[in-house]
């Protein structure tokens, strides 16, 4: 049986897409077991260092002396390991937590595959999500990707299973999702689009937002009570805006300019402050630097889409490869340098190799499929529009485009499956 051939029938295509599944998690138990208890540094250490301090003070995070830092920063995520910790006492087990999640995520594209396209667009889902280095690497580390997207995709079946029973339980995922990245409402604006192409009862509505609000605001009250500031999610817009929004703005990730007196970020005296007040100088001066550099930043938008979509290979760094190496390599000019970046370089676009051919075969069927794109399979162009936009904003980093690859992928394997020829 030719290739084509197991495209066409979905016996051998089911066959292709359990073995390959079923190698995708051997890989990452493997991953697991050679890593475990592995250190970990950046965000990912800076949530664990937060989550063992408040377990240490018998506390959930944020705690009252929270409210003198730069932010409150993934508040549900940090109160995820906090509860790890006080299960397990340690935060290791967070990998076996995210290969369960990685694999429900799995059955969950597959599910909306399935269900918006067919059952081969499903399988070859399947197939394509297992071939990302991304998805495969994500598991180790504490990383806010996985439970954020699991707890979306399980919203967005929820919601589109068409029972309000189901809407309100999707509506309280949202609400979790957002605790732990303020991303949410892309996921949530997506349901609303998709109530209104479908014309779905209003009840439909109320199901979603009010139960959405009520949550919300429960985290908000309750944070209140503890810090005497009313929070619910990340509070972390000023910090993340200003990177991107003064005269040297490269687009990217930039910290120091929040350490360095003179620095665009830079108070005098912050520690005296508030996280609230803080981030309101950042804003004002993001806003301020906007208003008078609209161009400037418009180009920077701009130039950080293709940043943000660069590679596939962000968990890359950490396990396999010294960052400090490449740090700030534009500023180097000897060639030892310049040979290490050409190296990562080389590495990480062999890696990407399945990221490059899915975003070739995601453009290949938006455009195959122009005539239908209109209509109620639009639902994941919107995640990934919306989604893109959004993030753009902001300063990029390539881990930031995960969320929306679901969506890129579920387009490519449908582009080929309409191409399949018939029986």
């Amino acid at each position: 049986m030719n290739f084509a051939n197991h495209f066409k029938d979905e016996k051998p295509l089911l066959k292709i897409a359990l073995g390959i599944s079923i190698l995708w998690v051997i890989a990452q138990i493997v991953l697991i077991a050679c890593f475990w208890g592995y250190p970990q540094s950046g965000d990912t250490g800076a949530y664990i260092s937060m989550a063992q301090h408040c377990f240490n003070n018998k506390q959930w995070y944020p705690m009252a002396e929270d409210v003198y830092s730069m932010w409150i920063w993934a508040p549900g995520f940090i109160n995820y390991l906090i509860l790890q910790l006080r299960i397990f006492g340690t935060v290791n087990f967070n990998d076996v937590s995210n290969l369960f999640l990685n694999i429900a995520i799995l059955l969950e594209v597959y599910y909306l595959s399935k269900k918006f396209f067919s059952k081969r667009t499903g399988l070859i889902s399947v197939i394509i999500f297992c071939l990302f280095y991304s998805n495969l690497l994500i598991v180790l580390g504490a990383k806010t990707e996985i439970p954020f997207l699991f707890l979306c995709l399980s919203a967005l079946c929820l919601v589109f299973s068409g029972k309000w029973k189901y809407v309100i339980g999707a509506a309280l995922l949202f609400a979790l999702a957002n605790w732990i990245r303020p991303l949410a409402i892309i996921f949530l604006f997506a349901s609303v689009v998709y109530f209104l192409i479908t014309k779905a009862k209003f009840y439909n509505y109320i199901a979603l937002i009010i139960p959405y609000i009520f949550a919300l605001f429960i985290i908000g009250t309750v944070t209140e009570k503890k810090i005497g500031y009313f929070v619910y999610q990340s509070t972390t817009s000023g910090y993340n805006l200003l990177m991107t929004s003064h005269d040297n703005a490269k687009g990217s990730v930039n910290h120091y300019i929040f350490n360095e007196e003179g620095g665009a970020g830079f108070i005098e005296n912050r520690d005296l402050l508030t996280f609230a007040e803080t981030d309101s100088i950042w804003m004002a001066r993001s806003f301020k630097w906007i208003k008078e550099h609209p161009v400037k930043f418009a180009v920077l938008f701009l130039k950080k889409i293709p940043a943000l979509y660069i590679h596939d290979a962000w968990p890359f760094s950490g396990y396999w490869w010294d960052e400090t190496i490449t740090e700030n390599f534009s500023k180097k000019d000897d060639d030892a340098s310049k040979n290490i970046f050409a190296k990562k370089l080389l590495i990480q676009s062999l890696i990407s190799i399945p990221y490059y051919l899915t975003f070739f075969l995601f453009f290949y069927s938006l455009w195959t499929n122009r005539k239908k794109i209109l209509s109620i399979k639009s639902i994941f162009l919107i995640i990934f529009i919306t989604g893109t936009i959004i993030t753009c904003i902001f300063p990029v980093g390539m881990r930031y485009h995960y969320p929306f690859m679901f969506t890129v992928i579920i387009y490519a394997a449908w582009g080929l499956d309409a191409k399949t020829p018939p029986s």
